[in-house]
C-alpha cells in the first residue's frame, strides 16, 4: 500500500501544483475562474499546500512498514458484467435526463436514475475488475469504455483518472498482468488529452471556436489547485466577508448534509453541498443561483484546514493523510476495503470537505454492497441450474 499512497501524493503534487506552476512561470499566470490576480496569495497557497503534504510524504517514507501486495479474491468474471452494465446505465441516465445542461440545473436530482447510479459507481467497479477479480479481463477495453463514458458525460478528466488507476495498481498482485498495457494506454492518452478536453468542453455546450493558447490556459487552470486556493487566501488575508464559508463549512451543517444524503426524505432544511457555495463565497455569485445550479468548486485538504484552523493545518494535514494510510494498512487482508480507501484517498487531497468525502465513501460502499449481492445471487442461480440438471 505504501507505493500507492506515495505515488498518489507525488501525482497530486506533480499534476496539480508542479506542472501548472511551471506553465505559469513560462507563460504567466492566467486565471480561468475570475479576473483576480493576487500573486502573494498565490505564492502563499503554494507553500500552504506543498509543505504539509511533503511532510506527510516524508513521514510515510520513514515509517517502517511491510509494503504488502494484495491478492485478488473474486472468482470468475461477475465484476466485468456489472462494470459494463454500469457504463451503459451511466450514459443512459445522463442523456435521458437532458445531458450536461440538466446536471448544471440539477434536473436529475431526486430521480430514479440518480438513485440507481448510487449502486453503480463505474470507477470503483473498474478498480475491482482489474485488481480484485482473479480471472484476467481485457484491461484496454474496460479502460476505453470508462474513458468513453466519462467523456460523453462531459467530464474532461477521464485520462487523468486512468493515471490514478495505474497508481492504485501498485498495491495489487494482478497489476503485473495489466501494467504494460495500462502504461501504453496512459502514455498515448496523454498525447490526445487536449483534443479530449476540447471535445468534452463542446459537449458541455461551449461551441465557440477555441484557440490553442486558450485551450492550454484552460487545461493548466483546470489542472491547477493554485487559483482556487489563491481566492480564499486573498479573502482571508484582506479581511473580506467569509461568514457564508463558516456557515456552510461548519461541522454541524456538514453533519446534517451527510445525514440527509443517506436517509430517505429530508430531516433538515434543504441545502446543497458546501462546495457548491464556493462561487457565492469567493466569486460574487448570487446564493440562490448556486443553490439552483450545479456550480461545484472544491478546496484542497490543506487550504480547507488552513481556513478552519489557521497554521495548525501544517500539523493536521499530515495527520489526516497518515490516518488514511493506516486504515488501508489495517484492512490489507480485505481487497475491496483497500480499494474503497485508496479510491477516496485522492479525493481527500484534492476535493476536500466532509460532505464530499462522505458522499464518495457512501456511493462506493453501496456499489460494493450491491456487487456482493449480485455475486451471491449469481452463484445461487448457477447452483440452482446445476441442481435441476442433476435432478433430471
Amino acid at each position: 500500500m505504501k507505493k500507492s499512497i506515495v505515488a498518489i501524493i507525488i501525482y497530486f503534487l506533480t499534476i496539480h501544483i508542479a506542472l501548472p506552476g511551471i506553465y505559469y512561470l513560462i507563460y504567466g499566470f492566467a486565471p480561468v475562474y475570475t479576473d483576480l490576480i493576487d500573486l502573494p496569495a498565490l505564492i502563499k497557497s503554494f507553500y500552504l499546500i506543498v509543505c504539509p503534504i511533503l511532510l506527510a510524504l516524508l513521514l510515510i517514507l520513514i515509517i517502517p512498514s511491510k509494503d504488502d501486495v494484495i491478492e485478488p479474491s473474486i472468482d470468475g468474471k461477475p465484476v466485468s458484467e456489472l462494470f459494463y452494465f454500469s457504463i451503459f446505465l451511466k450514459l443512459f441516465i445522463f442523456y435521458y435526463y437532458g445531458g450536461f445542461s440538466a446536471v448544471i440545473a440539477g434536473e436529475a436530482n431526486g430521480t430514479l436514475g440518480n438513485y440507481l447510479s448510487l449502486f453503480f459507481n463505474p470507477f470503483v467497479l473498474l478498480l475491482v475488475l482489474l485488481f480484485a477479480q482473479k480471472k484476467r479481463s481485457n484491461a484496454i477495453l474496460a479502460v476505453l469504455f470508462y474513458i468513453l463514458s466519462t467523456t460523453l458525460s462531459g467530464s474532461r478528466s477521464g485520462i487523468l483518472s486512468i493515471v490514478f488507476v495505474f497508481l492504485i495498481g501498485y498495491s495489487f498482485v494482478t497489476f503485473k498482468l495489466y501494467k504494460k498495457s495500462l502504461y501504453r494506454f496512459v502514455a498515448g492518452g496523454l498525447l490526445v488529452a487536449p483534443m479530449i478536453f476540447i471535445f468534452a468542453t463542446n459537449l458541455r455546450g461551449y461551441t465557440d471556436s477555441i484557440s490553442m493558447s486558450l485551450v492550454f490556459d484552460q487545461i493548466a487552470g483546470r489542472m491547477s489547485v493554485l487559483e482556487t486556493s489563491m481566492l480564499p487566501i486573498h479573502f482571508l488575508d484582506n479581511g473580506l466577508n467569509m461568514d457564508l464559508f463558516y456557515e456552510k463549512y461548519s461541522f454541524i451543517n456538514q453533519f446534517k448534509l451527510s445525514l440527509d444524503s443517506i436517509i430517505p426524505g429530508q430531516l433538515f432544511d434543504f441545502d446543497v453541498m458546501p462546495n457548491n457555495y464556493y462561487r457565492a463565497i469567493f466569486m460574487g455569485y448570487d446564493q440562490s443561483f448556486v443553490m439552483d445550479n450545479y456550480m461545484s468548486i472544491n478546496l484542497t485538504l490543506p487550504i480547507y484546514l488552513f481556513l478552519k484552523y489557521s497554521y495548525l493545518s501544517i500539523i493536521l494535514t499530515p495527520l489526516y493523510i497518515l490516518s488514511f494510510y493506516k486504515i488501508a494498512i489495517f484492512f490489507k487482508k480485505y481487497p475491496l476495503i483497500v480499494i474503497l480507501v485508496l479510491s477516496v484517498f485522492y479525493y481527500l487531497l484534492y476535493f476536500f470537505d466532509w460532505v464530499f468525502i462522505f458522499t464518495q465513501l457512501y456511493k462506493s460502499v453501496l456499489t460494493l454492497i450491491f456487487l456482493k449481492i449480485y455475486m451471491l445471487c449469481r452463484n445461487e442461480f448457477k447452483l440452482s441450474i446445476l441442481r435441476s440438471k442433476y435432478a433430471n
